[in-house]
Parts: C-alpha cells; sequence; structure tokens
C-alpha cells in the first residue's frame, strides 16, 4: 500500500479532563509506571532500532526510507551510519532523475507523505550537505499547496489533514534550519486548519469550509486525524509567534536565552505581526484539547502507531506552547505500556502503514522525538522560527482579500534590507538584520564582506543567540579565512548551536567537513581538544596568526 493511499490516518487533542486523565491523573493518581528512561522502554526501542538497522531500506516509498533514517538518528546514530547514508542516498537518487527541478516531480513517488518526510530527515541528517534536496523538496512543496491553504490528493480540491500534518511539520523543521518558507503559506494553512475544525472540536479527512467560514460537520473525526490536525495548529501558532510567552520552568535553560526571552504584552516586546488574531487559534486549540479529553485512546485501532506518532507531537507542542510542565506523563506510560505488548519477536511492529513505517513511527514515540526536537529548538529563544529565518518579523503587510486568501505586498531584497540596517548606527533590529545576512547566497555575501566585513565579524559577539548562530553560520558560507580566527572565538560561545555551526563553519572554509569532530554533547574538555585543533590548522597556514581573546589571559 503505497504511503499517500492511508487515508484514515488518526489524530488527537486535551485539556479538562485530560489534564487529569493525560498529564497525571486526577488527584492521588500515582507517579507513571513507564518513561523513557525506564529498562523495558529502552529495550524496546533498541529492539525496534536493531530492525530498521537490517531492514530499513526494504519498503521502497520515500517516506518509508525517510522514516526509518529519522528514527536512526533521533536513537543517536550518526549522519554517516551506513543505513542513514543508505536512506539518504535513496532519496537523492530520486531528485537526481528529476535533475532537481521542483516542476518535473510527482506522485508518485512524491506524494506529500513522502515529500514531507524526506525534507525533515534530510533536514535532521544534514541541512547543509542536502541544501539542493531539501530546497527543491520544499518549492515542490509550495507549488503542491491548495489555494485554501491545506495539502492534498492533485485531483481533488479539498486538503487532506493528514497530508496537510507532514506539510506543516516540515516547513517548521525546514524555518527552523534557517530555510526559506513564504509566511503567505503558513497563514493560509493556519486558517484552513481553522476553517475545518468539526464543531466538537475535532478533525475529520478531506477538509469541508463551510459558508461564511462558520465550522461545519467533518466526516471521519478520529483521533488520528484530530492528532495531527491539532498538533499542526500548534506548531503554525508557534510559527507565527503566537505561543504564550510566560517565565520557563526549566532551570538548565541559558542565562543569555532568557535575556532575550519577550513575554506577552510586555510593553516593547518585539511581537510577530499577522493578520490572524490569535484568540482565533488559541479557541480552536482549546477545542481541540476538549475533544481529546472525551475521546483519547490507547489503541484507536486502524493506523494506531501512526496515530501515536502524531499525538506525541501534538501533546510536545501543547505541552510547550501552553507551558506545561510534566516530564513523564501518564499517558506515555499508558501508551508505551500498550507498544511493549505489542512489539513483535523481531523487534518490530506491524500496522496497516507497513512494518517499517509502523515500526519507526512506534520507536519515534518510545524517544518522544517531537520533544527533542522542541527542546534543541528552544535552545535559541522564543520565537526564533519567526525571527526572520523563513518569516519575517514583521508581516504587518500580510492580510486577507475578499476571498479570504493571504495576499503580501513585496518587501524590498535581504541585501537591501541589511544595507540599510548597517547604516543605523545602533543596528537596532539585530535578529532580523543577521538573520538576512545568512539568507545571502555566497557571492553575494562575499561582496558584502567586501564593504562591511568588520560589522559582520563583531556580531559574532552579539548578546543575541540567534544573531551569534545567524552571523556563524553566513561566515562560513564566505570561504574566507579571515573569519577564521573569530569562528575559533566562537567555538568558546555558551550555547552549544552556535559551538556546533561554528565548527561547521570552520569545516567548510577547510573545504573538509569531517576535518575536526565535535560530539553532538560534548564536554568542555572536547571543546578545549577542538579549539587546539584549529589554532594548530590555522598557524599552519598562517604561522603569524594570533588568537588575542587566549593570550591575553
Amino acid at each position: 500500500m503505497r504511503m499517500h493511499d492511508m487515508r484514515r490516518w488518526p489524530r488527537v487533542p486535551a485539556i479538562l479532563a485530560f489534564v487529569g486523565m493525560l498529564l497525571g491523573g486526577a488527584s492521588g493518581a500515582v507517579e507513571a509506571a513507564l518513561t523513557t528512561k525506564s529498562p523495558e522502554v529502552l529495550k524496546a526501542i533498541d529492539r525496534g532500532i536493531e530492525y530498521l538497522v537490517s531492514n530499513g531500506t526494504s519498503d521502497s516509498r520515500l517516506g518509508a526510507y525517510a522514516l526509518a533514517g529519522m528514527s536512526l538518528l533521533t536513537y543517536g546514530e550518526s549522519i554517516d551510519h551506513p543505513m542513514v547514508a543508505e536512506c539518504a542516498a535513496k532519496i537523492q537518487e530520486e531528485l537526481k532523475k528529476k535533475e532537481h527541478n521542483p516542476q518535473e516531480l510527482n506522485d508518485p513517488p512524491f506524494d506529500i507523505y513522502s515529500t514531507g518526510l524526506s525534507i525533515i530527515f534530510l533536514v535532521d541528517r544534514a541541512p547543509d550537505k542536502h541544501r539542493a534536496d531539501i530546497e527543491c523538496l520544499l518549492a515542490y512543496l509550495r507549488k503542491m499547496q491548495k489555494p485554501h491553504g491545506g495539502w492534498g490528493y492533485p485531483n481533488l480540491e479539498t486538503g487532506d489533514t493528514s497530508m496537510t500534518q507532514y506539510g506543516v511539520l516540515s516547513s517548521w523543521k525546514a524555518i527552523h534550519a534557517g530555510f526559506n518558507v513564504p509566511i503567505d503559506s503558513i497563514e493560509r494553512v493556519t486558517l484552513w486548519l481553522v476553517r475545518t475544525q468539526d464543531p466538537s472540536g475535532g478533525y475529520g479527512y478531506q477538509g469541508k469550509i463551510g459558508e461564511d467560514n462558520k465550522l461545519v460537520k467533518q466526516i471521519d473525526v478520529k483521533q488520528g486525524l484530530t492528532a495531527a490536525g491539532l498538533g499542526s495548529l500548534y506548531i503554525c501558532s508557534d510559527m507565527l509567534g503566537m505561543t504564550k510567552k510566560v517565565e520557563r520552568r526549566d532551570d538548565d535553560v541559558p542565562h543569555a536565552l532568557k535575556e532575550v526571552k519577550p513575554k506577552e504584552n510586555e510593553p516593547g516586546a518585539p511581537k510577530v505581526k499577522t493578520s490572524i488574531d490569535s484568540q482565533l487559534v488559541h479557541a480552536t486549540e482549546g477545542r481541540g484539547n476538549q475533544w481529546f479529553a472525551q475521546h483519547f485512546k490507547v489503541d484507536a485501532g486502524q493506523y494506531n502507531h501512526y496515530y501515536l506518532y502524531a499525538f506525541e507531537r501534538y501533546m510536545s507542542f501543547r505541552e510547550y506552547c501552553d507551558k506545561i510542565n510534566d516530564k513523564d506523563p501518564k499517558w506515555y506510560s499508558d501508551i508505551a505500556a500498550h507498544l511493549l505488548e505489542k512489539q513483535a519477536e523481531d523487534g518490530s511492529w506491524k500496522g496497516e502503514c507497513g512494518v517499517v513505517p509502523d515500526t519507526s513511527f512506534a520507536v519515534l514515540f518510545l524517544l518522544r522525538s517531537m520533544r527533542k526536537s522542541l527542546e534543541k529548538a528552544k535552545n535559541f529563544g522564543e520565537g526564533i522560527m519567526v525571527g526572520g529565518r523563513g518569516l519575517p518579523k514583521d508581516t504587518s503587510k500580510a492580510m486577507l482579500d475578499a476571498d479570504g486568501k493571504v495576499v503580501s505586498r513585496p518587501l524590498l531584497g535581504p541585501a537591501e534590507r541589511l544595507l540599510a540596517a548597517l547604516a543605523d548606527p545602533e543596528l537596532a533590529n539585530i535578529d532580523d538584520s543577521v538573520n538576512l545576512v545568512e539568507e545571502l547566497p555566497a557571492d553575494k555575501l562575499d561582496t558584502l564582506m567586501a564593504k562591511h566585513g568588520d560589522v559582520l565579524r563583531r556580531l559574532v559577539g552579539n548578546k543575541s543567540p540567534k544573531a551569534r548562530w545567524a552571523i556563524v553560520k553566513a561566515l562560513g558560507k564566505t570561504r574566507n579565512l579571515d573569519n577564521v580566527e573569530v569562528l575559533i572565538y566562537a567555538l568558546t560561545d555558551p550555547i552549544p548551536e552556535v559551538v556546533h555551526a561554528a565548527n561547521e563553519a570552520l569545516s567548510r572554509i577547510r573545504r573538509n567537513l569531517d576535518a575536526v569532530a565535535l560530539p553532538e554533547k560534548f564536554t568542555e574538555e572536547d571543546r578545549r581538544l577542538v579549539i587546539e585543533k584549529w589554532k594548530t590548522w590555522y598557524r599552519s597556514i598562517r604561522p603569524d596568526a594570533k588568537f588575542e581573546w587566549t593570550e591575553s589571559k
């Protein structure tokens, strides 16, 4: 069965009784029996991974390759793991057949499921290495988006809730990795998700839009589809800057990030301006959460593993957006117990989606894959998805026309806006300006560096983590040896993502992506050794190089 023929994959929401049932139970409830660290859960994950390592390419659908690769990467395997590399190569082969021309892609093999999942996998694996692949798939995804905002079958006018979730999730992933996704695309799909909700709060299969945008009864309202629709709406609200801003309870958040964290309704706090009323979106989320309070199931029947993967995504975004602090929720324990019971002797899970996809869905749920992605994203502070990387922070010119379509007036080009910002001695809109630098192609960046190199390099020491990350990425594009010293300095940054970006930038300048390995979760000793290796290399080609920031200590 082809992945895009799976027409009735399930969904999920939550609140009120859901807060009690799914987020820890009523008063007197015992602590969740199973967590992501439980030995039996870890053993089940290991067995599932072993199956995927041996059988990850046994399903010839692109989406299946992507899911297997995503599972291995989330588990912690290297981007160069043989199965991960083979899954990526299978997707690249199909893109090469079409010469990376999005106008030539078609279904099959590029159904919306496979396209979205491929983007997610390639972004997770190596966004710079796969830039051409990802940009081609993103362009195709934009081409296939319906005028009303949803994604669906080419021969139908309606949007498909199941497909749309992968258009939304892949857009979020791409934006976070620095790719451009038009604000129009996100606003249109947000409105489609608002308009196609069932009056009960659930979501159906083929979204129907009522007259005058009134909610109408949807067909096949189920857990899997509701999880897909509601999770997508939470993701869109995050991309549009509608996430509630409150003080985090996470004591591990770096102080530097707390300094740039805006609060809702704080005078003078930067906001994403969109024509969509955030209260409308939050009300839609609330109805969905109410629906799940009444209809949550551990086993929803058909396409259950697909549903559980969507449910974990929905709950992870709900926890993040609504600031729910429950690291070991009861719903995870209940579902994990069900999955452990259903795991086959060979380590796989079997269902209607196919053994590789179903096993991947189960593994990704048990790993809490979406929570992992969000934890990584949160290291950059609130609102990074809309801070200029893909979605412009100022979208005040975006509005709805008479037909309900989101339209935007064109903005100045990135180079023009950046030069105007650089002319401001105070560099007031630093995040917007620096993100524009990162968007520039290498040739234009070289021209810009020739005029403003000193100004740009000084931004590596800016107080904004977003600015530091973006400028480090940009400096690596130029492959200019004059940038090496400041990039080595960036290896001392307190934010791990900035450190990894600096190491990747240095590797690009050296033209060897594997030149100096830096573990994903590096220690201070790892950092020290990496810095020494880069200093040694740089002095081998520039013996007079001085690192004043260390030598002055």
